[in-house]
């Protein structure tokens, strides 16, 4: 396929399959940018001086350090972004896997990365398949478990897995193909430049083939020298880029495919934990007179919670599920209050705006300014599997199975909970039932081995659905004030003066760090600076606003957090784009134009004009009806999203977004058919946390317990089409995808809203807040 092929192939590529072509002004060509160790060594210090300088305590600036936040370092995301810090700490240990060729001629792969449905597995198979010119059928690819060797090499997260995959993985494979060239070449007795490759076999000029399991047994371990290979170039791809399902689809939907809970441990029994009624509860007094009795109990002990550290519950093994549950529920317990037993949302709200610091002020007369205070709640990440982990620490080795987007971060705190060294654990890594950030932590892994060495026998414990909903981890509680400036144009016209943005927040918990002991536990005693650095590597304004800065103050609260699908991205990028439109209305200005004309990126006005002709931008629509645009750069890629939405006068109907179209540059696209479920699925749930769903804290305790009160979108909520068009290749690698439509997307259904029914929208979801009467 040539180049311009490939190019108006991926061009046509949407979910109807019957869109144009992109015009010119859509292949802008922009390199990826080259940063440097020293650079992000002098960043990172950077941040983490910075949050240092603040005195931070609890979480809080101190009000007489208020003006020292001024100092801060916006717009670090321009220059030295999340996805550089994740490949620059991880760069020295990519080069490091397991390509076995099997007896049979099969190719043995090793993913260090984790598959949560993302597709990732499938994207490493086509660049295996296509660099060592085998089918993809032929590959028997499994996830890798933690190797300590690999130290920040082997995180899943921040939508950086095949961005940090695609060179070290083309020239580990190219490398490997190279040797079986050579050893062909030997065999036959002819020039290297003489042998040619197809479906796992080797060919000579006369056409004699050999099998590659008879020229090597592959490679396994670091191999550096691989840096020097030189992999295909694009135009002679025929795997990369072309649509393929995913390679493990048969497998999950005939039950074929083994979760953490199908595995067949020895000995190891169903387990479940009765937990407080409110967050950091613990046991005061148990009795199990009545429980320890019951069919198939096997052990009921006490035991510390994992998600917070200073609880604790009590722990029934048995030989079933069922079992174990009916154990549970006869447990007669006295339960100590919560850390926090009287907090609700409102005072949380309240103590967030305690700590945020003030917008710059407007100049009387001269200035006018939009903006406002953006509330985001508590949200489930709610993976279809709850958290599980199947734990052995009977013997000298503590084996864990689980599903773990850090398993070195969980290894190295596995051992330092039982006391143990990082050598004598062994965590394997288990494909799971999604994450949107959930599995960065590892509660059931260590809950897990602490259980099993209590019991002193092999466990499974599962967190259920009401566990998970009203004890896990969940996207911080968030308060931003957002005041975009402007002259009121009496003697120079309109102009845009500051854009300034003040984010306090419940503190997001990065204790697994860059997924390694080391970064880990370095979240764990410094995380104003892990979040500083996070925050501030993460959050940029790409228009021309004059003087912007984007500041971010957090305060620890009782309920545990996690990453949400973008991390700070998903509300604070939101929250900016709301802005905008505001901004451009006030302006008199159309909110596509206007975005056009502010911005600062060639490639983010291609997304904008892509998306605002294929969704007919500025069509009439009937009333209650409207159009809302939202864009979005991270991740060395660009989204833009066009969403129509309707309202209705009753208010049990809530708005229903209609249609979604989404234009998406990512530099290249290794797999269209995966992003677009990507793409769709990170659409989908914009719908679910700016509409339909939240999390309530009441009294210390989470309300809501199952998908029967955290509603997250059916298909009655969805739109019956949403439309996905991809940019033609604008680099050489690929960006990252994963997170990246769902702050445009809820930006969109936010500013259709507004446009729709004139109201402001501040606080979500909006079923909550805005009902239609």
């Amino acid at each position: 396929m040539t180049k311009s092929n490939h190019a108006k192939q991926i061009e046509t590529l949407t979910s109807s399959q019957n869109h144009g072509q992109s015009g010119s002004d859509d292949e802008h060509i922009v390199e990826l940018e080259n940063t440097g160790r020293r650079k992000f060594i002098g960043y990172m210090l950077k941040g983490s001086s910075f949050a240092v300088a603040l005195h931070i305590t609890s979480g809080a600036i101190r009000p007489q350090d208020a003006n020292a936040r001024l100092l801060g370092i916006p717009e670090l995301a321009d220059e030295l972004d999340l996805t550089d810090l994740l490949l620059i700490s991880g760069d020295p240990f990519y080069y490091d896997y397991l390509i076995k060729i099997t007896s049979d001629n099969r190719v043995r792969f090793e993913l260090p990365r984790m598959e949560v449905g993302q597709g990732i597995l499938t994207a490493a198979m086509m660049i295996l398949a296509e660099e060592l010119d085998v089918e993809m059928s032929s590959i028997d690819a499994t996830l890798s478990p933690a190797e300590i060797r690999r130290a920040t090499g082997q995180i899943t997260g921040g939508s950086h897995a095949v961005t940090s995959l695609w060179d070290p993985l083309r020239k580990v494979a190219a490398a490997l193909l190279h040797k079986i060239k050579l050893s062909a070449a030997v065999h036959f007795g002819i020039s290297v430049n003489e042998i040619s490759t197809e479906n796992g076999f080797a060919i000579d000029n006369n056409g004699s083939r050999i099998a590659y399991s008879e020229l090597t047994a592959g490679v396994e371990g670091r191999n550096d020298a691989a840096r020097l290979a030189k992999p295909k170039d694009p135009s002679q791809y025929k795997i990369i880029g072309t649509p393929q399902k995913r390679a493990d689809a048969r497998d999950i939907v005939t039950g074929k495919l083994d979760f953490a809970m199908d595995l067949d441990i020895p000995d190891a029994m169903p387990t479940v934990v009765a937990r407080p009624p409110s967050l950091g509860g613990c046991v005061i007094t148990y009795d199990d007179s009545e429980a320890i009795g019951l069919p198939g109990v096997l052990a009921i002990k006490e035991v510390p919670l994992d998600v917070d550290a200073n609880s604790s519950g009590v722990a029934v093994v048995a030989r079933s599920f069922g079992e174990a549950f009916r154990a549970r529920d006869a447990l007669n317990i006295t339960w100590s209050e919560g850390a926090a037993e009287h907090l609700s949302d409102a005072e949380v709200i309240e103590q967030l705006r305690a700590i945020n610091l003030p917008t710059l002020p407007k100049i009387p007369l001269a200035t006018d300014s939009v903006g406002g205070e953006f509330i985001f709640p508590y949200l489930a990440h709610a993976p279809m599997e709850t958290m599980t982990a199947v734990a052995d620490a009977t013997g000298s080795k503590i084996r864990v199975w689980t599903g773990a987007k850090t398993p070195l971060a969980a290894q190295a705190k596995i051992a330092r909970e039982l006391g143990v060294l990082p050598t004598d654990v062994e965590v394997n890594v288990i494909q799971s039932g999604g994450s949107f950030g959930r599995r960065l932590f590892f509660d059931a892994a260590v809950e897990g081995a602490r259980i099993s060495q209590i019991v002193n026998r092999p466990i499974k414990l599962m967190f259920t659905r009401q566990d998970d909903t009203k004890f896990g981890r969940a996207r911080p509680l968030s308060l931003h004030n957002v005041k975009a400036t402007y002259t009121r144009g009496f003697l120079i016209g309109k102009k845009v003066l500051s854009f300034d943005h003040r984010a306090a927040t419940a503190e997001l918990d990065l204790e697994h760090g860059f997924g390694d002991g080391i970064t880990a536990l370095g979240g764990e005693l410094a995380p104003a600076a892990f979040s500083q650095t996070v925050w501030h590597s993460t959050q940029l304004v790409q228009y021309k606003f004059g003087a912007t800065s984007l500041l971010l103050n957090e305060k620890k609260f009782v309920v545990p957090t996690s990453s949400w699908r973008g991390i700070y991205s998903g509300t604070a990028a939101v929250a900016n784009e709301i802005v905008v439109d505001e901004l451009a209305r006030a302006m008199n200005e159309d909110e596509c134009q206007f975005r056009l004309q502010m911005l600062d990126d060639e490639r983010s006005k291609a997304v904008l004009r892509k998306v605002s002709r294929e969704g007919k931008w500025g069509r009439r629509m009937k009333k209650g009806r409207a159009q809302g645009l939202g864009l979005h750069k991270e991740y060395k890629s660009r989204a833009a999203v066009l969403v129509e939405l309707q309202t209705f006068k009753n208010p049990e109907k809530e708005c229903k977004v209609t249609k979604i179209v989404v234009a998406l540059d990512v530099n290249r696209v290794l797999n269209p058919t995966g992003l677009e479920a990507q793409v769709i699925g990170a659409a989908t749930d914009a719908i679910t946390y700016m509409i339909r769903t939240s999390l309530h804290l009441d009294n210390g305790a989470i309300r809501e317990s199952s998908y029967g009160d955290f509603e997250i979108a059916r298909m009655r909520n969805t739109p019956p089409k949403i439309e996905v068009h991809f940019m033609p290749p604008n680099g050489e690698t690929p960006g990252g995808a994963g997170e990246l439509v769902v702050p445009a997307a809820a930006a969109a259904i936010a500013n259709a809203f507004a446009r729709a029914t004139g109201i402001a929208p501040r606080r979500f979801p909006l079923r909550d807040f805005y009902p239609e009467g």
